[in-house]
């Protein structure tokens, strides 16, 4: 004979737990491996400007595809939204990062990405 079990009195709230508890896990595993990644490879604001700048440089491009003055206008508006994207991609993250650690492990950090010069 089965014996059917009975869910819990509240299953709605246990399922909203375990989805945040899951979705939290996911945030800060994700933000630690950001951190880490960024770290290894040494990518703060001016690597990513400068690499992109490097590969997609505005002069460069216009020379080479020989854009008019309207496809530079956009071209340039282009890599300007690019740079603010990974400035607010970055920041996005250090603020996420901060909001998990205590105060003596904020201060380290601050002091962490103050020697790397963010």
């Amino acid at each position: 004979m089965s014996t059917l079990v009975a869910p819990p009195r509240n299953a709605k709230a246990t399922l909203l737990v375990c989805f945040v508890l899951v979705f939290f896990c996911g945030s800060v595993c994700g933000a630690l491996l950001t951190n880490l990644w960024s770290h290894h490879t040494a990518i703060d604001r001016a690597a990513v400007r400068g690499h992109f700048a490097g590969q997609f440089e505005l002069h460069h491009l216009q020379r080479e595809l020989d854009l008019d003055a309207e496809q530079s206008r956009q071209l340039s508006m282009i890599l300007d939204d690019v740079a603010k994207y990974y400035d607010n991609v970055l920041s996005d993250g250090q603020t996420r990062v901060m909001q998990i650690l205590n105060e003596k492990q904020k201060t380290k950090f601050e002091k962490m990405l103050a020697a790397e010069g963010h």
